[in-house]
């Protein structure tokens, strides 16, 4: 077999949708492995990719697939971490020919973990981009105080979920906010010490009234928009917002009352992982942490809301769309 099924989308807007196509089975070349994929994960930047509101650019057809997990079938020059038949799941690297998304992946070296013992293909799948995202942010870039307050908005995500873990894993007090009522005693379940609504008028009231008036001193962001505005007026004494998606906005544009940052004395941030990631001690750095508070039982095993075979990728992301999930999507590859 020369050629594999790949989940792709060819043309970019808001028509673009999300198809099986094929392509080669590439080679690995040196300091790569190859592995038959099991399952990848689903992630809220595919969505941006196909609007033409991401940074990252590629070559139409775009195959997706920013992480997932597999067993390596063949290894290029210069491998010392992994052979063939190991099963290993895939750190994001969407700078390069590194997609998940089809019956076979290609990753450097450095990308790749062994699959945790004990866990499903979906789990496996779904780990790096949850915790990943928020560690930078919260473990390098803005330490925090233990009993300090974060926030994450749109909690209910995989992302968000994680990050809730990862918040709590360095000692902060965790407001998550969801626009759904369904979801407060889930996000409650996961360690967040207050549920909010972004969409209640009390909103800003309630922030402080949970911080004691003294606001948050980190905001993590998938919203942006017109939220921003409304979220800065939370922020504590220097405190950031920084921003790493846009489910709330149509046009990639922030709108915030400068008064709102003067005053406090605050930052926005504009922040993706791809970045963090280009950078090999900062990649390895950042790696290890997870994967030992994985191995140690510090971080919890990724929430999964449901899983999507292959041939059903529109479905999956469908189910993106909605908003509805609580966890993770997946689309089930190989058995």
């Amino acid at each position: 077999m020369t050629s594999q099924k790949v989940a792709v989308f060819d043309h970019v807007g808001d028509g673009a949708d999300f198809t099986i196509g094929s392509a080669p089975i590439p080679e690995p070349g040196p300091n790569e492995v190859r592995f038959k994929v099991a399952a990848f994960a689903l992630n809220q930047a595919d969505l941006l990719l196909t609007k033409g509101r991401h940074y990252v650019e590629a070559p139409l057809p775009i195959r997706i697939g920013y992480e997932g997990c597999g067993t390596v079938d063949a290894v290029g020059a210069d491998i010392t971490r992994f052979g063939i038949g190991d099963r290993v799941t895939c750190l994001p690297n969407a700078l390069g020919p590194y997609w998940t998304g089809g019956e076979y992946a290609v990753a450097q070296e450095d990308f790749l973990t062994a699959w945790p013992e004990s866990w499903s293909a979906a789990e496996a799948s779904s780990l790096w981009m949850q915790y990943l995202t928020p560690y930078f942010p919260f473990a390098e870039h803005f330490p925090f105080r233990p009993g300090s307050w974060v926030m994450i908005t749109a909690a209910s995500g995989g992302t968000g979920l994680g990050s809730i873990a990862m918040a709590k894993l360095l000692g902060a007090r965790v407001i998550a906010t969801t626009r759904s009522d369904d979801k407060v005693a889930t996000l409650r379940s996961h360690g967040a010490d207050v549920v909010l609504s972004t969409e209640s008028p009390d909103f800003v009231a309630d922030v402080m009234k949970a911080t004691d008036g003294k606001g948050v001193r980190l905001i993590c962001d998938t919203l942006s928009g017109p939220y921003v505005a409304t979220l800065t007026e939370t922020l504590a004494d220097q405190g950031i917002m920084f921003i790493h998606g846009a489910l709330g906005s149509d046009d990639n544009m922030v709108h915030v009352p400068l008064l709102n940052l003067v005053y406090r004395r605050a930052g926005l941030y504009g922040y993706s992982l791809i970045n963090e990631l280009k950078d090999r001690e900062r990649l390895i750095r950042a790696r290890d942490f997870v994967w030992e508070a994985v191995a140690a039982g510090r971080l919890p095993r990724p929430t999964i809301d449901e899983v999507f075979p292959l041939d059903d990728v529109r479905q999956a992301y469908d189910r993106m769309r909605s908003g509805r999930q609580t966890g993770k999507i997946i689309v089930s590859v190989a058995a």
